[in-house]
């Protein structure tokens, strides 16, 4: 089932203008709770499934909203995607300008970011306004206390406007070029809070060409630093191997999204998966509430 649920996901918002019959490569970050292989497998599966609705006018319109995924059911069914994990932003992106490629699976704020300040390189495809997606921090199992500091001083942002100053700055109102520097306030004696970054969700997620960690999340943690009166240190981890991170007590914190409800699926499908759709984050780690949501989750960056 989680199998499912997985490739579920992908397909739902990957699929963009209507291609010739054959093969895509699509690239997407290391997914964790789940192989590369077991994530092929459901996605074959779940376009064999959808095959039949194709010829079945009825039943494709029990999907919500329809007339928006009508497009993607034709597409779905005109190609294999052939999925590709990849452990950084940087490798997807080398792979689909090598043409190993022919698609990236990204957030909608990062693909914005990316078409912003490489116009000739990459276009949006698809996008869909109907999967909302989450960031929230990631802690070892049992790190409960190091959780309800973070879970406070988040409560209180969002309450005195913190969060949404932030967001303006760091997301909404950035434009082209890199996000401006992050500082740090510095507390003497006080114990470091180590966080992994990878980089891989500019501008949410972001580590500068000199190799500083910026953007918005980098401004969340300094704030939170700040009114924790605790030292934030934070060290470059892959996209998959925030994890390994936790567990290793490299890194006390890493920053985790997520996918937060599913789609209904038509009744001939057999599932109905609203609600019940989430990222896997394994055993062993805990999440703070949420800080930030992006209405569109995944878009189709390819390149031109």
């Amino acid at each position: 089932m989680k199998k499912v649920l997985c490739a579920l996901l992908l397909v739902m918002l990957m699929c963009g203008s209507v291609m010739a019959a054959g093969k895509v490569d699509t690239g997407i970050l290391t997914y964790l709770g789940t192989t590369e292989g077991e994530f092929q497998e459901a996605l074959d599966d779940l376009r064999k499934a959808l095959t039949p609705l194709m010829a079945d006018e009825e039943a494709r319109r029990e999907w919500e909203d329809y007339d928006l995924l009508d497009g993607f059911l034709s597409e779905l069914v005109a190609s294999r995607r052939v999925v590709h994990f990849y452990d950084s932003l940087l490798a997807m992106q080398m792979a689909l300008r090598a043409r190993h490629i022919d698609e990236i699976v990204l957030p909608e704020p990062v693909v914005m970011y990316l078409t912003a300040n490489n116009p000739k390189d990459y276009e949006i495809q698809f996008s869909l306004n109907m999967m909302p997606s989450t960031i929230s921090f990631g802690f070892k199992a049992g790190n409960t206390a190091l959780k309800k500091d973070f879970d406070e001083a988040i409560a209180a942002m969002k309450k005195d406007g913190t969060l949404m100053t932030i967001e303006e700055r760091f997301i909404r109102n950035l434009g082209t070029g890199e996000p401006e520097e992050v500082k740090f306030t510095e507390f003497k004696g006080s114990k470091p809070i180590r966080v992994a970054v990878t980089g891989d969700l500019p501008p949410i997620d972001y580590i500068a060409a000199d190799g500083r960690a910026t953007g918005y999340n980098t401004a969340i943690l300094a704030e939170i630093g700040k009114r924790l009166k605790r030292n934030i240190r934070v060290m470059s981890v892959d996209a998959g191997g925030r994890s390994a991170a936790l567990a290793s007590e490299r890194a006390d914190v890493v920053f985790w999204y997520r996918n937060t409800e599913g789609l209904k699926t038509p009744k001939k499908v057999g599932k109905n998966l609203k609600g019940v759709m989430r990222d896997s984050y394994g055993e062993g780690i805990i999440l703070s509430e949420p800080y930030y949501e992006w209405d569109t989750d995944l878009v189709v960056g390819r390149s031109k």
